[in-house]
């Protein structure tokens, strides 16, 4: 049984719940007091709203248990259970309703949802508006024990329900009063900043003749502070005050006054003014606004009095707005241009006619009956209607109402405003346009489409989701969509929604994207690509778009293709070291023909040589010079075809070489190998000059030979005009992502030109006949052999009679000392 009579109980819900406006905390306090009331273990009240962009959302509040405990359940359906209240038929209670017959009848639970809230008493009232009898929602108590709720705790919450409706009216009222007074406020805004803006005189005064409003206009020419005019009697600046009270009174009798008269500034000086003045509604009250035009110091024309004229006339004539007022009975006394201009009929016809006769045929009758109510009812009113010009044009608009009352606190009719929001409208259109349009793409896209709002529930999903997860959106509305297809690592252990970068998208305000492993409703896994990007409203984020693609068959192709390229990658290992070890046999036989043949070759060469020279001097006396002449030649050509047998043999080892890398110090290595050239170097009077290179990565003896040949061909290529100079420098570099030496060759010798760069690299590439200069060209070879051999570059770079440069790159180690 109550504690308490349920007329006692109803006055005092009745107290709380009229006490609050806002909608969500008026439902949250019907709850807890049926729930309390009755005795019910928990409550429930299920409503609609709409947004403001006219969508209907079905709310909820949970009184008696923690809301997350009901937030992973879904909402309640038109089934035989929740039919009568949703449908509005009538009140629900039953002592047991697992007994009832068609209970657990619906799938896919049939019954409860598996750790659903324990419901065997049941009641369920319906919540219907007392204007037009729709239900605006249901009241749902429940008890885990049967036979808890009585008739008299039925008959105590279809008396809440009935309070609950008509708050609810109430609150619904407050927010769209709200609504109309952010319009005008904006408005007001608008009014204002053309107030203060203009340099003539603008004072707004009241039925009592006090200002105020002033503007800082107002304040400059008759020389008082802001605060000081608020509240100032407007006679106090007429140097005959009773002139103020002709103007004051034909103002407030609806008519309009201009003209030229003496006014009187603070200090007392007297200023001749032009001014003009009229009634309009100010703050919910008759109000006067004058204008003033100094033109004490020079008249202006009659052009600038007309427009102050104007402008006064602005604040209701040219208003951004239509403007209307009604007497106490809803006959029309006031419109200003801005309609009559709109619908292009005469001030007079619509006078007569009223506002509403603008109002295209076919809404003209719901327009009349809204407007009727909300007069009777002394209540707000907004209303979207079309109007149609003279030409035939129809054009959207809004007019908001309210009443105003008069001087004496009495109701004195309706004033309102009409905007066109034709445009508006198009918008509205386009924007339905669109949505049509981009609900027909993501139903047809092959792409998972998925939309969650800013709790992470799913709101919307298309076809090719559907299929890939093999839910319907009903069915995983209840929770994150995260605890339906993602809670879970394939290998079993739990995946936190607070590690889930999809989730992340709207918290960080960035799109994220990478690979992840779904679960279907069948509880099997597959392979995802996913992009999730943040959905922001008004530079507010509201939620989240994911776009995710099936990768299973993608990662099958990938895995194939990885196979077969092992395959083949161990097929071509084995083709390589199968070629290496040909090439590598090849190699060493032709090392070794090339020796034997570089040894049967020099044989005879040496003989060659030593016979001539024996038979020279055999024979000295006794030949002519012409005989000793040849021999000489055939002594020179065995001695260059015995060094060119050396330098072939040392060129082709270089390629055999597989002597292994270690540090070495180039300061060093030059300095041994000048020691070797001592002999040429002074018999050439040369200065080699260098310092500071660096300990490389290589072969000692091949770099020997580098410079060796690099020296020995500087000195034979010696300027006959100059002693040789030659610098030998280096520095560390960053080429791309790697470190290098460079190394700076430089002699002052005879050079070559520029197109020779690369040919002298060339073997057996001679740039002067052997007669001028001894060599076999070779040397040279042997230099970019030995650089490419350790991974580095040559330069040669020439000026005719100038001398030669050469660039050397090579590899640097970083974990390499400092040469000393």
């Amino acid at each position: 049984m109550l504690d308490k009579t349920i007329f006692e109980i109803l006055n005092e819900s009745g107290k709380a719940i009229a006490s609050e406006l806002e909608l969500e905390k008026l439902v949250q306090r019907v709850t807890d007091i049926g729930t309390q009331s009755i005795g019910a273990a928990f409550g429930a009240f299920f409503y609609s709203k709409v947004n403001a962009n006219n969508e209907s959302l079905i709310l909820y509040t949970i009184s008696g248990v923690d809301k997350e405990a009901f937030s992973k359940f879904p909402m309640p359906r038109n089934t035989k259970i929740f039919e009568p209240t949703f449908m509005a038929s009538g009140t629900v209670r039953y002592d047991d309703v697992t007994a009832q017959p068609h209970y657990a009848q619906n799938p896919p639970y049939h019954g409860m949802p598996k750790g659903h809230l324990p419901v065997k008493s049941y009641l369920a009232v319906p919540v219907v508006s007392p204007i037009n009898n729709e239900p605006i929602g249901g009241l749902f108590f429940g008890h885990p024990d049967a036979g808890v709720f009585t008739k008299e705790a039925e008959q105590l919450v279809e008396g809440l329900a009935i309070q609950a409706a008509i708050a609810m009216g109430n609150a619904k009222l407050f927010e769209e009063k709200k609504h109309a007074e952010r319009i005008l406020l904006e408005q007001k805004e608008q009014y204002e900043s053309i107030f203060n803006a203009t340099s003539d005189s603008l004072i707004i005064y009241d039925e009592n003749g006090y200002i105020v409003e002033a503007n800082p206009s107002a304040c400059d020419i008759f020389g008082y502070e802001y605060k000081e005019l608020i509240g100032l009697h407007a006679s106090r600046l007429f140097y005959e005050p009773k002139d103020f009270e002709t103007l004051k009174t034909i103002a407030f009798t609806g008519r309009k006054y201009s003209g030229s008269n003496t006014r009187i500034t603070k200090d007392g000086s007297l200023i001749e003014v032009k001014f003009v003045g009229s009634q309009f509604l100010y703050k919910g009250k008759p109000h006067v606004l004058s204008a003033v035009k100094d033109v004490t110091a020079s008249k202006k024309t009659e052009e600038a009095l007309q427009k102050s004229q104007e402008f006064a006339e602005a604040i209701t004539d040219v208003s951004p707005v239509a403007l209307w007022m009604t007497d106490t009975e809803g006959q029309t006394i006031y419109i200003n241009k801005t309609l009559p201009e709109w619908v292009g009929r005469r001030m007079q016809d619509l006078l007569q006619s009223g506002w509403l006769s603008v109002v295209y045929p076919g809404d003209h009758k719901q327009v009349e009956e809204k407007f009727n109510d909300a007069f009777a009812r002394r209540e707000a009113l907004t209303i979207d209607f079309r109007v149609q010009r003279v030409d035939g044009e129809i054009r959207w608009c809004s007019t908001h109402g309210s009443p105003y009352h008069g001087k004496d606190g009495r109701f004195a009719g309706f004033a309102g405003s009409v905007m066109d929001i034709t445009e508006r409208k198009i918008i509205e259109e386009q924007l339905t346009s669109q949505n049509i349009l981009i609900n027909t793409i993501t139903n047809n896209t092959l792409q998972a489409l998925f939309f969650m709002d800013d709790r992470q529930h799913c709101t919307y999903m298309n076809p090719a989701a559907e299929k890939m997860i093999g839910y319907k959106l009903e069915e995983i509305q209840e929770k994150p969509l995260h605890y339906y297809i993602h809670h879970t690592h394939p290998d079993g252990r739990h995946f936190p929604i607070e590690e889930c970068e999809i989730d992340r998208a709207l918290p960080k305000l960035a799109q994220t994207q990478g690979d992840e492993v779904f679960i279907k409703k069948d509880g099997s896994f597959f392979p995802v690509s996913f992009i999730a990007s943040p959905i922001i409203q008004n530079g507010k984020p509201v939620g989240t778009v994911i776009e995710v693609r099936d990768t299973t068959e993608e990662k099958r192709i990938k895995s194939e293709l990885r196979d077969k390229e092992k395959k083949a990658m161990a097929m071509l290992e084995q083709k390589v070291k199968e070629r290496t070890r040909e090439l590598e046999k090849s190699n060493y036989e032709l090392l070794q023909f090339t020796s034997v043949a570089s040894h049967d070759l020099k044989e005879p060469v040496r003989k060659i040589s030593i016979f001539s020279n024996l038979l020279k001097e055999l024979n000295e006396a006794s030949l002519d010079d012409r005989s000793l002449r040849y021999l000489d030649n055939i002594a020179q050509s065995s001695t260059r075809m015995a060094r060119l047998i050396d330098d072939l043999l040392n060129f082709s080892r270089l390629s055999q070489s597989e002597l292994a890398f270690s540090e070495v110090n180039l300061n060093k290595l030059v300095t041994q190998v000048l020691e070797d050239l001592e002999i040429q170097i002074t018999e050439k009077g040369a200065t080699i000059n260098f310092h500071e290179l660096p300990v490389v990565m290589g072969i000692e003896f091949q770099l020997a030979q580098l410079f060796q040949n690099l020296l020995s061909n500087s000195l034979k290529f010696a300027h006959p005009d100059r002693r040789p100079v030659i610098n030998i420098t280096a520095k560390a570099l960053s080429e791309g992502n790697k470190q290098v030496y460079k190394i700076f060759y430089r002699d002052n010798g005879i050079g070559f030109k520029p197109e020779y760069n690369e040919k002298i690299f060339g073997v057996f590439q001679r740039l002067h006949t052997k007669d001028q200069y001894e060599g076999t060209g070779v040397g040279l070879a042997i230099v970019k052999k030995i650089i490419s051999l350790h991974n580095g570059e040559i330069i040669a770079s020439g000026v005719e009679g100038e001398g030669a440069l050469f660039e050397i790159t090579l590899p640097a180690d970083e974990h390499l000392p400092a040469a000393s």
